[in-house]
């Protein structure tokens, strides 16, 4: 792991340059919108802004998959195809981290038990410490805020649930660029030649 971590690391920082951006501009954009008095445009703004996150993460992971489809075709390294789906998480790490530290707190307080914690692990301490993963998830991950606000806002689960698909996208947008390495237009031309001639 600290092999893979030292070769993917400028990977990784990418990646969370990219999260940062994209909360930055969630942050902009959604203040601005709870100014405005339509109940949809939060969620819009919050859909816009996730989809263009997710979208550079896309382009910029098909593009190392072309890359990487290159040097697997020529034998230079062999196909792995786990290999962003990891990068993703650890990428978003701290984000699942923050989520679970969030729903675990709340299930403990919520919890027939947890009435018998006392002292240093009573139900407060519990309560204030999944307040603040909370706060800090949401904080992280502002372009999510009008989606989460409108599917459900109190159910905490939705904090491990949303960086799921900066994860899936990296991953599956690496396999699609080892696919199409050529290119996806340039592909298909190459087929329709290949029928015509054939």
């Amino acid at each position: 792991m600290k092999q893979f971590f030292k070769e993917h690391s400028y990977t990784i920082v990418r990646l969370l340059v990219f999260q940062l951006a994209a909360d930055i501009l969630g942050f902009i954009t959604s203040s601005a919108a709870q100014w405005m008095t339509a109940a949809w445009v939060f969620p819009a703004v919050s859909i816009f802004c996730t989809l263009f996150y997710l979208f550079v993460i896309a382009a910029v992971c098909y593009e190392y998959g072309q890359k990487d489809g290159i040097r697997i075709e020529s034998g230079k390294i062999k196909l792995q195809p786990l290999k962003f789906f990891l990068i993703g998480l650890i990428a978003n790490s701290l984000n699942l981290l923050l989520g679970i530290v969030t729903v675990f707190g709340r299930l403990i307080i919520g919890a027939p038990m947890s009435g018998m914690l006392e002292g240093e692990f009573s139900p407060v301490w519990l309560a204030n410490l999944q307040e603040i993963t909370a706060t800090i998830a949401r904080f992280l991950q502002t372009m999510y805020l009008g989606i989460v606000q409108t599917v459900s806002d109190r159910n905490v689960i939705m904090l491990v649930i949303i960086p799921l698909p900066a994860i899936l996208t990296a991953g599956i947008s690496y396999l699609v660029g080892i696919r199409f390495k050529d290119g996806m237009f340039q592909k298909k031309e190459k087929e329709n030649k290949t029928e015509r001639y054939s």
